[in-house]
């Protein structure tokens, strides 16, 4: 599986997926949280721009990212960071399992503190849970 760097640290903390979709991007999503947090491992390569999981993003044209949340250039800046902060360079194939350790060490990195637009949501700074 090929994901792009926000992808491979931040599905494992964000409680939801994004609303609206739909039902194709919120299984494959599912789908990559369970290898992210399972005991599995599961090669993946990490690549730049579009992946596996925007595939069936709604958000998804002519190959780029067109989120309100944040268009291909914005996204690719932050996987930039997420890139520098975990270590990693485009291409390189690890285990999930080896992704995990990595990120637990990692987070929080200092976008995710400063400059992440999910953070509000991200159980990073606020576990699932928490009353």
């Amino acid at each position: 599986m090929k994901l792009r760097p926000h992808h491979i640290l931040c599905v494992r903390f964000l409680g939801a997926e994004p609303p609206g979709r739909g039902d194709a991007f919120t299984l494959l999503c599912r789908r990559v949280r369970d290898l992210m947090t399972s005991d599995m491992d599961t090669l993946i390569e990490v690549t730049e721009g579009v992946d596996d999981l925007c595939g069936p993003c709604p958000n998804l044209a002519d190959g780029r990212c067109t989120s309100p949340f944040g268009d291909e250039n914005e996204v690719r800046k932050w996987d930039a960071r997420i890139l520098q902060g975990l270590g990693l360079n485009s291409g390189m194939q690890l285990t999930t399992g080896a992704l995990r350790e990595l990120t637990d060490r990692a987070t929080p990195l200092d976008f995710c503190r400063t400059r992440c637009p999910w953070r509000s949501v991200c159980t990073v700074f606020s576990p699932p849970n928490a009353g």
